[in-house]
């Protein structure tokens, strides 16, 4: 029994120090977002464009505190949780753009009108971040944390001489919930932190979703590929 006690508290303290509880630190959320299986149903627009993602937000990433509001519960102190957003958020923008126009081809920056002309673009999706929110919290009293975060980008439309055709603000809201339902579950939630992934995986998806539906009803958008076709 002592020797089973005394492997498990180590396997236990060898968790903590990898995942950087006892540390003070704390290795960034996994994040793994999926594209909304209604963006296969979108006709692909005839045109190939060049995806510009600025560096801010491909870059992008958030530290988030958890917070307890419920009165008389005990204080938890965990460190920050760490969302690498824009590496996530960047790759679903490709996936998207590749579902959603003929071609797409990155580009790395935009000060070149001689590079873009060579590349044989009919436009160019640039996107950036406007803004970022995440709320964590425990409803101790339920055991379930909850996860929110509202984000938004600035998306624009551009021909290969870099006029604006079309721009737009996009944004969405995504929620989580992480439940315990048993006590020995609770205390290793409490000991690692809840799994707050979710919410931002969620305001990804919704994000991409809602983005590609503003290009498809763009008016300006559908006038200038219907005129670059002619």
């Amino acid at each position: 029994m002592k020797s089973i006690s005394y492997k498990y508290w180590i396997a236990l303290l060898s968790f903590l120090v990898l995942t950087g509880c006892l540390s003070g630190q704390r290795p960034p959320v996994r994040l793994s977002p999926d594209l909304d299986k209604r963006l296969y149903q979108i006709t692909p627009l005839p045109v190939t464009i060049g995806l510009y993602i600025e560096p801010h937000l491909r870059n992008f990433i958030q530290e988030a505190p958890l917070r307890q509001y419920e009165a008389g519960s005990p204080r938890y102190v965990f460190p920050n949780f760490v969302f690498p957003i824009g590496k996530s958020l960047s790759l679903k923008l490709e996936e998207m753009s590749k579902v959603l126009f003929k071609n797409v081809i990155p580009i790395g920056d935009l000060q070149s009108k001689e590079d873009l002309s060579k590349k044989g673009l009919d436009g160019i999706l640039s996107v950036s971040l406007k803004d970022s929110e995440i709320e964590l919290y425990i409803e101790e009293s339920v055991w379930r944390a909850v996860g929110k975060h509202n984000l938004s980008v600035t998306a624009s439309f551009l021909d290969p001489n870099l006029s604006k055709v079309w721009d737009s603000d996009v944004s969405a809201e995504g929620k989580g919930l992480d439940f315990v339902t048993s006590k020995v579950e609770y205390e290793w939630w409490m000991t690692t932190g809840p799994n707050f992934a979710p919410a931002v995986d969620d305001a990804i998806q919704k994000l991409t979703y809602a983005l590609a539906r503003k290009i498809v009803a763009s008016e300006e958008i559908s006038d200038y590929i219907y005129k670059e076709k002619q």
